[in-house]
Formats: C-alpha cells, sequence, structure tokens
C-alpha cells in the first residue's frame, strides 16, 4: 500500500501574528528579485488562460477570484512577497520552487536603529545576517516571537532574519 499526501484544495496564508491573512496582498515575480517591483503573469487556471491580476488579495487566508477561495499559477520558478493589509511585510522567498514542500528561501528584514535589541519575527530563524555578515548564535537568543541582540545592531543596517 503506498501513501497519499494529504494536502488543502486552496493554498492559506497567515499573517505574522500566525492568524489567516485577512485582506492581504501577494506578490508573484521574476525568481531572485523583488516581486512587487518585478512582476510575473500569473493565472487563476492550471491551462495559464485566467490571468490574475496583481497583487493578489486574501480573505480569511485565502487567495480570492471573484470572491471564491482559489489557486494560482505560474509558468515558471517565481519569487513571492506576502504582505499584511497595512502593507508590511509578512515574508518574502526570492525562490518560491526552493525545494519541495517549502516557501524557499524565508526571510524577513528590519533595520536598525542602534539602540533597539529586541525584534519580533514571524517564525523561528535559523540563520541571522546583518549588513550581510553572519552572526553567531552566541550574540542573541530567541524566544517568545522575538530575537534579542546582545548588543543592537548599528543604525541602519540590514538586519535578516533566515529560516
Amino acid at each position: 500500500m503506498s501513501a497519499l499526501s494529504i494536502n488543502p484544495p486552496y493554498p492559506a496564508f497567515a499573517g505574522a501574528d500566525g492568524l489567516p491573512l485577512e485582506n492581504g496582498y501577494i506578490w508573484i515575480g521574476v525568481v531572485n528579485l523583488n516581486p512587487v517591483v518585478n512582476p510575473i503573469a500569473v493565472y487563476w487556471d492550471a491551462a495559464l488562460t485566467i490571468p490574475a491580476v496583481q497583487p493578489i488579495r486574501t480573505l480569511n487566508g485565502y487567495p480570492v477570484y471573484q470572491g471564491t477561495p482559489s489557486r494560482f499559477y505560474a509558468s515558471s520558478d517565481y519569487s513571492i512577497q506576502v504582505l499584511d493589509s497595512k502593507g508590511s511585510v509578512v515574508y518574502t522567498s526570492f525562490n518560491g520552487n526552493a525545494f519541495p514542500g517549502s516557501a524557499g528561501n524565508l526571510f524577513v528584514n528590519a533595520t536598525g536603529t542602534g539602540t533597539q535589541t529586541v525584534f519580533a519575527v514571524p517564525f523561528v530563524p535559523s540563520l541571522i545576517y546583518i549588513n550581510g555578515v553572519y552572526q553567531n548564535q552566541n550574540t542573541y537568543v530567541i524566544a517568545g516571537g522575538n530575537v534579542t541582540f546582545s548588543q543592537a545592531p548599528p543604525f541602519t543596517s540590514i538586519i535578516e532574519f533566515l529560516i
């Protein structure tokens, strides 16, 4: 007897708080580029005949087409960025097909203030970089949806939290 994978009929998207993404935005773009400024054609059907206008909107966490939860399709590898209703980034993946069962290279960026040491993250990061420099695990603590650095990242530094 072979095992069958049980999958939901529609993709579900959650916000940073883990709740279904209400009135969110989904952008699909050129692989390895920002999908908001480099969108690609996306479709509501597997035959790629019904174009989807971007950003794709969500209702109760589901992408919707004409008010109904729907799947959407691309004809190539892609990048994806999901935003909440206020336009804040929930996550970005520059290669949505990076490996099976994964959202790809999932990450969230933050900007250092020079004084802030605690940063909220929507997932437990496995890698953290500040201005492209890997941060040793003894320089921060992860607890309760937060990353707390032992020293504040420098002013205007780019902090990348990767899964």
